[in-house]
């Protein structure tokens, strides 16, 4: 999205939106919806926050306003526009770039989470194929080879398709957690059936867990279920 030259990124963290326990000062507090115009749609019965990408200036009040940190806004340089590697949705997180894998070395990814390095390394090993943003109207593969013509991605993915290279996949412990029969059980429940040192309430707070306690174990992603 661009507005005022700069590209940026509105995520909602729906696991954190909880709008019936607040008074929705995040669009009471939005300049652009004070002008009259709906940047921010949101009421106390709504499931989904809406941002609106053509209104939203990317000021971060509404970031601030909210309590439960629900909202992020991340500005990208404008140079990415043309370079949007995956978005698995209308206001998912979209994914710039990926990092080249090359014979004989080694490649690490080190960041933050939700910075997208699950996302990048499940199209490496070729479980999904990237849709270069186009999450409605998916390239196939000839348009994705053309986009990355020229770069070793190119090769990387051609290799894959033909069947020269294979990826292998070590699975994290905490995966098979999900598998065990704890993973049948809600989160809150099963938490105090652990808390041996009476500390639930403050590892809830200290590990943010408030808004995954009414969810299935099974149902967490691995930094969840770490």
């Amino acid at each position: 999205m661009e507005a005022n030259n700069k590209l940026r990124n509105e995520i909602i963290d729906h696991d954190k939106f909880i709008p019936n326990k607040c008074k929705q000062e995040c669009k009471q507090a939005c300049p652009i919806n004070k002008t009259g115009k709906l940047c921010i749609e949101v009421t106390p019965a709504s499931s989904v926050c809406f941002i609106s990408e053509s209104l939203c200036i990317g000021c971060g009040i509404c970031v601030k306003r909210c309590h439960f940190d629900a909202i992020k806004i991340i500005n990208f340089p404008k140079g990415l526009t043309n370079e949007v590697i995956h978005r698995h949705g209308p206001k998912a997180f979209k994914l710039h770039r990926l990092p080249q894998p090359r014979a004989g070395e080694v490649l690490g990814l080190l960041r933050s989470n939700g910075t997208g390095k699950s996302t990048a390394l499940i199209i490496l090993n070729g479980s999904i194929k990237p849709n270069l943003g186009r999450c409605e109207n998916p390239p196939e593969w000839k348009e994705i080879l053309k986009f990355f013509r020229g770069s070793e991605l190119q090769n990387y993915f051609t290799n894959m398709l033909e069947k020269n290279l294979k990826s292998q996949i070590k699975i994290q412990y905490v995966d098979s957690v999900a598998k065990s029969k704890a993973a049948q059980s809600i989160v809150g429940k099963r938490l105090k059936i652990v808390d041996q040192r009476d500390k639930l309430a403050e590892i809830i707070d200290k590990l943010d867990l408030e808004s995954i306690l009414e969810r299935e174990i099974k149902q967490l992603s691995g930094g969840e279920l770490q």
